[in-house]
């Protein structure tokens, strides 16, 4: 076994995704997309990443990071992936990932894993503890009737997409900013949610290369944001998946939400894909509900797990 950096190529990223395929054929990687998250890290991030070779062949990879998402003092990333034939080699992996933690000494470790691949059962037995639990879901939609479903909206209430609007000028986007952060905090998790600043929110999300404005729908009455679903490209054939759907406490419990997502899968038909995924945490009742009831298909969880170290 030879272990060396992932030098951010293509070559590498290529070599990334053809072990993803292997390790998890029903989650490809999003090369472009892993691409956009590696170039829009903060500065102040620790992040490295390692190709797995035997015999000449990428047969894993292995890296720690500052959570993307949610960083917060003290606590890394980790994920590995191996091809099947490579399994027996993820000891020795959890040796040499420990041995480069060292330096950095975190508080916590956390791992992002689904509950039916290996990598769950092997985090576990390295003493992690699940936290939370998040719903893969997909929606078919040639067997998909709106029709039982479509209420009119509240009066003076308007969907509209992002690409009608100013979404390019600061104002605009700084509205939308707080609409996130206002819906966000009542998004579950583990931990409270710490919001992007304003600037990384721009490069992460308005940059990122699967954003579709066409398929990024507002609620607006007259000029206030009051709720919004988005839809994203990606790389699974013949689908889109659902970023942040959610509605301000002022106009909730009027049908908003689900007008939302009706108006996003009646793009998506048009748009000409099959499937919406999204992904749902385990105590969201509301959404998941509105999920369940348009006919979306539980996956196996995506399961946090974490590792307190000692000091």
């Amino acid at each position: 076994m030879h272990i060396r950096p992932f030098d951010f190529s293509e070559a590498d990223y290529q070599a990334y995704a053809g072990v993803r395929e292997a390790a998890h054929p029903e989650a490809p990687l999003d090369i472009a997309g892993a691409q956009h998250l590696d170039r829009t890290r903060s500065s102040s991030d620790v992040m490295a990443r390692f190709l797995v070779e035997q015999s000449g062949q990428v047969v894993g990879v292995l890296e720690y990071a500052t959570p993307y998402y949610d960083p917060r003092p003290g606590a890394l990333e980790v994920r590995y992936h191996l091809r099947p034939e490579a399994q027996a080699l993820e000891g020795a992996l959890w040796a040499f990932l420990l041995e480069q933690l060292t330096p950095y000494a975190p508080h916590e470790l956390l791992a992002q894993v689904r509950e039916n691949w290996p990598e769950y059962r092997f985090f576990l037995e390295q003493g992690f503890a699940e936290v939370e639990r998040r719903w893969e879901s997909v929606l078919d939609l040639d067997h998909f009737d709106p029709t039982p479903f479509v209420r009119p909206l509240p009066p003076g209430l308007v969907l509209r997409p992002l690409s009608e609007l100013p979404w390019q000028e600061e104002g605009f986007q700084r509205a939308l900013y707080q609409l996130e952060i206002e819906l966000l905090a009542d998004v579950p998790s583990a931990e409270p949610i710490t919001p992007w600043p304003f600037e990384v929110w721009q490069a992460r999300t308005l940059s990122d290369p699967n954003l579709l404005p066409e398929g990024f729908f507002l609620a607006l009455q007259g000029e206030q944001l009051v709720g919004v679903t988005m839809l994203f490209k990606s790389h699974r054939p013949q689908t889109l998946r659902t970023g942040l759907t959610g509605v301000r406490q002022s106009h909730r419990r009027q049908g908003l939400a689900l007008a939302l997502k009706l108006r996003a899968a009646e793009f998506a038909k048009t748009y000409g894909v099959r499937y919406i995924r999204t992904s749902n945490h385990q105590t969201n009742r509301p959404m998941l509900a509105i999920n369940e009831a348009l006919g979306f298909v539980k996956e196996p969880a995506a399961v946090l797990l974490h590792k307190e170290l000692q000091s």
